[in-house]
């Protein structure tokens, strides 16, 4: 064996060859005198004990103690002793390794602890706290020797903490089993079960026969799906039930009766956890659930603050880490070669998103949808704007400088879909995408031109400008004269002047809601009873919420129309639109007598919505998590709009 200078180890060692937990302090340090003699040249820290050994035995011996590993006893000179307890743990751990060889071996009971040991050695805990702690994490170690302490009349158990918690269940078990394999218990006990269960003969002997035969089995069901907790209970109940009538215990009573707590406390662990496994699978997949459902990305600020259906945040039901796992699983999941069933793009560079797979094309088709009326309606008017100052830019005459205009445009009206068209997943999503009428994004290899996408011609974009300007414009002898007076005052424009159309339009449109906004609140700062001021801005702060920053309410309310009402004639999808639309009104107006500023939350919002579109009038249309959410934000576009 390898030379040590650790002082406990040779404690461990001597008391050991001892076969005693308790030694004399003179006889130890004569023992580390010899053996620091012989070891000293392979260990130069033994040096300190060839001298004086007592004193740096003592001050060594003192630091143990401090850690309650070593109890120093009678400190008197010449009577001192050391009480070495992992060798008086050990003791114990031996007894559990006789139970395992002899089931009819009785667990050490509190009272069979000698009167010479220290009463600080051993540390009284309740059974159920302990099991729980240890059946979350068991790590042994010589250090503890616990006393489990039962209710009621059960003495208590000795437990060291070198012993697994597993193996303690076990031979609680195989103790429980070598009771009821006699014929007076089997069939007394298995004819109260039956009894207690009418209806329920054949299942309840199944249960009773595997734990008999194989108790460990019947405890790893439990374990696994909480299975027949409600057995386990019942014949634990029965067993206790019947011993507590006893008035003296026997050794073997005392057995039973601390065996049947611990089963009882550790089929109520496995309870517990199969409970917590239950909800925290049913919080995933109202997650996956909520994947799928609009805007369909996600930051991870977003998936951290989704709630259930009841309005309870979904982490807590499982912690930071186990949906960072979750996440990574849904990333790395993959047949073949495709691609993963969870993506993630970035936009502008920073900011991160998920986002299914199986909703890529789908949102793509969305936003183009959505960028073509604002970034068309946007060129319209600058180039109108350029058209009456005499200007002419260079994407009215050029199809490379319309299409380079076009992404400019685009990476400010719709900066997810620009990242998504530049996301390396992109073409393989495209290519596996089987949707009937699918889109082509893709010809010879590159993306397919901005115009081509967004369905925007540049031709008809420059007509319809041309078409609006006065008549005079089209004389060219005063359209000239106009143009030499106008180019001769005008004024360069400034720095903080937008780059593109699509954000000069985006503020005239926050500009004017604003001014609206600010209207509305003056007409009603005179009554100060009117809580119609608070709502609208309680509305406002829903709305930055639920709206993206480069969009705006009525752009998100266009969208999602377009995805739930899914009717081709006009007059039917307008006639939809307005049934819908008349719905939300009636129901805002019966909600809106009760409804406070104070609590007017995008949740709050949510749950409004989400008990209008369970309502059998909605429950005929198909795309429900599109409506919800057009749903929300209408609401929002009312409350935001209450007349003074």
């Amino acid at each position: 064996m390898e030379a040590t200078s650790n002082i406990l180890t040779l404690l461990k060692q001597y008391s050991s060859k001892q076969r005693s937990a308790v030694i004399e302090f003179g006889e130890f340090a004569d023992f580390v005198r010899r053996y620091a003699q012989h070891h000293v040249n392979e260990k130069a820290e033994l040096a300190s004990y060839l001298g004086s050994t007592d004193d740096a035995l003592e001050e060594e011996l003192e630091h143990i103690s401090a850690d309650h590993q070593v109890v120093l006893m009678n400190r008197e000179p010449g009577k001192q002793s050391i009480f070495v307890v992992s060798s008086f743990i050990e003791r114990y751990a031996e007894t559990y390794k006789d139970i395992e060889l002899n089931v009819s071996v009785p667990f050490p009971n509190i009272n069979d602890i000698p009167k010479n040991v220290p009463n600080d050695i051993v540390t009284k805990v309740q059974c159920s706290d302990l099991l729980y702690k240890l059946l979350d994490k068991d790590e042994p170690n010589d250090k503890t020797l616990y006393s489990l302490m039962f209710s009621k009349n059960i003495p208590a158990l000795l437990f060291p903490s070198s012993v697994s918690v597993n193996l303690l269940i076990k031979l609680a078990l195989k103790k429980l089993q070598d009771m009821l394999r006699k014929e007076e218990y089997h069939d007394y006990f298995l004819k109260k079960l039956t009894i207690s269960n009418p209806g329920k003969e054949i299942s309840i002997k199944n249960f009773f026969n595997l734990f008999v035969a194989r108790p460990e089995d019947s405890m790893d069901a439990l374990r696994t799906n909480g299975e027949n907790f409600y057995n386990w209970s019942q014949l634990c109940y029965f067993i206790k039930q019947d011993y507590n009538k006893l008035k003296d215990f026997t050794s073997e009573d005392i057995n039973i009766l601390q065996s049947i707590s611990i089963v009882e406390i550790t089929a109520s662990f496995y309870k517990s956890k199969t409970a917590e496994r239950q909800q925290r699978d049913n919080a995933f997949k109202e997650l996956d659930t909520q994947l799928e459902n609009p805007p369909y990305y996600f930051s991870t600020h977003d998936i951290e603050n989704m709630k259930d259906s009841h309005g309870k945040p979904l982490l807590g039901q499982y912690t930071k880490e186990e949906l960072n796992e979750h996440l990574s699983v849904l990333r790395a999941q993959s047949m073949g070669n495709s691609l993963p069933q969870l993506l993630v793009f970035k936009v502008n560079g920073t900011d991160g998103f998920f986002i299914l797979k199986a909703k890529v094309m789908q949102l793509v088709i969305r936003l183009c949808n959505d960028a073509r009326s604002v970034i068309r309606n946007s060129l319209n008017q600058e180039w109108f704007k350029s058209l009456l100052a005499f200007e002419t830019l260079p994407e009215m005459k050029d199809n490379v400088a319309f299409e380079q205009s076009l992404e400019r445009e685009l990476k400010v009206a719709e900066p997810v879909l620009y990242a998504l068209l530049h996301a390396s997943f992109l073409p393989v999503v495209a290519f596996e995408d089987s949707t009937p009428g699918r889109i082509v994004l893709y010809r010879n290899g590159a993306l397919i031109p901005y115009s081509e996408l967004l369905l925007v011609s540049r031709g008809e974009i420059y007509s319809d400008a041309r078409i609006k300007l006065p008549f005079w414009y089209s004389v060219p002898l005063v359209s000239w004269i106009i143009s030499f007076f106008k180019h001769r005052g005008k004024k360069r424009s400034t720095a903080d002047e937008p780059d593109t159309a699509t954000e000069k339009v985006m503020q005239q449109e926050k500009a004017s809601a604003e001014e609206k906004l600010q209207k509305l609140n003056a007409a009603d700062a005179g009554n100060p009873r009117s809580r119609k001021k608070a709502l609208r801005n309680s509305a406002v702060a829903a709305e930055e919420k639920l709206v993206p920053a480069n969009s705006s309410l009525d752009r998100e309310l266009e969208a999602y129309l377009s995805e739930w009402n899914d009717r081709l004639e006009s007059n039917v999808y307008d006639n939809l639109t307005q049934d819908v639309n008349n719905l939300i009104r009636d129901y805002l107006r019966k909600v809106l007598r009760s409804l406070r500023s104070d609590s007017l939350s995008p949740e709050r919002i949510a749950s409004l919505a989400q008990s209008l579109e369970e309502s059998p009038s909605l429950y005929k249309i198909k795309n429900h998590a599109a409506l919800r959410r057009y749903i929300e934000l209408y609401i929002v576009k009312l409350l935001k709009n209450i007349p003074s």
